[in-house]
């Protein structure tokens, strides 16, 4: 893995969420500062989203997004598997399924696309999808953003 972390400078961070739930579709939109660097076989992503920080590791077709503050919980998305997870957030403790059905990772483009379904009590609650791409903070800038 080359030209990763730029010399363990600050990279771009865009995240790109997705999720349809009963039949209707909501996205967002992050911009952010985050640290990449890469450890062994993994690739980390470290950021922080108002009063949440977020820890992103991804090794092959598994990502584990560890989440601490306002939202904290360890999310693991293992393409082709079910995953139950632990969720605590301001209104309360969520016991979540998730159903990975992809995981891709391009390490030249340096683009991560996740699509998966969250399940509770074994129903389907929302079918989502993220995308995470790391840019240089130099195209970041001149992209306007």
């Amino acid at each position: 893995m080359q030209n990763v972390t730029d010399n363990g400078k600050k990279m771009a961070l865009t995240i790109l969420t997705g999720q349809k739930i009963d039949g209707r579709r909501e996205n967002d939109r992050i911009e952010t500062v985050a640290d990449v660097y890469q450890r062994e076989q993994s690739v980390h992503i470290l950021y922080q989203e108002n009063q949440t920080k977020t820890h992103i590791r991804i090794t092959g077709k598994t990502v584990h997004i560890h989440r601490l503050g306002a939202l904290s919980g360890d999310l693991w998305f293992v393409e082709g598997a079910e995953r139950d997870t632990r969720y605590e957030t301001p209104y309360g403790r969520m016991m979540l399924t998730l159903d990975t059905h992809r995981i891709d990772w391009d390490e030249k483009k340096r683009r991560l696309y996740i699509r998966y379904n969250v399940l509770t009590d074994g129903a389907l609650v929302s079918m989502n999808e993220i995308t995470i791409e790391i840019k240089e903070r130099k195209q970041y800038e001149k992209s306007g953003q």
